[in-house]
């Protein structure tokens, strides 16, 4: 093939990744959520939504960037230096396959697993044929294949790791409170009190008190005076930005009270 065809190889290539990136086929993003009863949940997101940002994106536009530096050449109004061809393409291919990588994140309330799809395949064979066609323009060097290399297997590290990263860092710990003390009002026959979390361990007005512990959304309250051999679990929501309320998994403490005084009512976050 001539150097023109393989320019409107890289062109096609190029142009073609970040036109099919904005479709909705790239991850498959199942999500599992446990607590309140089971449901499952399936999504397909493309390189500019969710955790298909920001390592499918940066793919996306480095595809654009060299296919259209090839296209330009084609027409005669840019010669793209070869370097830049060939690590644009390279770039493009290690993201791209980067997003093969399963991803999952496991937490006490929920879990998510992100999967390829069916466009991802594409993407790659037009990745792999990017980077054919970059090398058979530019002849590189033994430096150049050398870099080329290191990029390619730099995008691929970088692209699971980030990957990981921000799917761990969306999904967060599931924690909705703060230590500090909430105040909860006077609600179906409960009188107005106080919550208060501190080193480990929560008073509720003068009537409850013991041990606090956390996993995810779900609370764990042990040793209550009123009721020491009683272990109280809710789950814990947020309530807008700073406020509570509780929905019990199971207390048997005073035949139900303590459950009845935390569920009673949202629990406001104190100045």
């Amino acid at each position: 093939m001539t150097t023109r065809r393989w320019l409107a190889l890289m062109a096609i290539a190029g142009v073609g990744i970040f036109g099919l990136s904005f479709l909705n086929a790239w991850i498959i993003h199942e999500r599992e959520v446990r607590g309140e009863g089971y449901r499952h949940a399936v999504y397909w997101l493309s390189a500019w939504r969710g955790v298909g940002m920001p390592v499918l994106t940066i793919g996306a536009l480095a595809a654009l960037v060299g296919g259209l530096a090839a296209a330009a050449e084609l027409v005669g109004r840019f010669r793209a230096p070869r370097f830049m061809l060939v690590l644009a393409s390279v770039l493009t291919l290690g993201l791209i396959a980067s997003a093969a990588l399963p991803v999952a994140q496991d937490g006490h309330a929920s879990s998510v697993d992100l999967s390829w799809g069916p466009l991802l395949p594409v993407g790659l064979a037009l990745a792999v044929a990017f980077v054919v066609a970059a090398t058979a323009v530019a002849r590189p060097g033994r430096g150049l294949v050398a870099l080329a290399a290191l990029v390619a297997v730099a995008g691929l590290a970088a692209g699971g790791a980030g990957r990981w990263v921000g799917l761990q860092a969306a999904e967060g710990t599931g924690r909705h409170w703060s230590e500090g003390s909430y105040t909860r009002q006077a609600i179906d026959g409960q009188p107005t009190e106080t919550l208060t979390i501190a080193d480990a361990r929560v008073t509720i007005g003068e009537r409850w008190a013991g041990s606090w512990e956390w996993s995810g959304w779900t609370v764990v309250i042990a040793g209550d005076p009123a009721c020491p051999d009683a272990r109280g679990t809710y789950h814990a929501h947020g309530v807008g930005e700073e406020d509570l309320r509780f929905v019990m998994v199971v207390d048997p403490c005073r035949d139900g009270e303590r459950a009845s005084d935390l569920q009673a009512g949202t629990w406001e976050r104190d100045p």
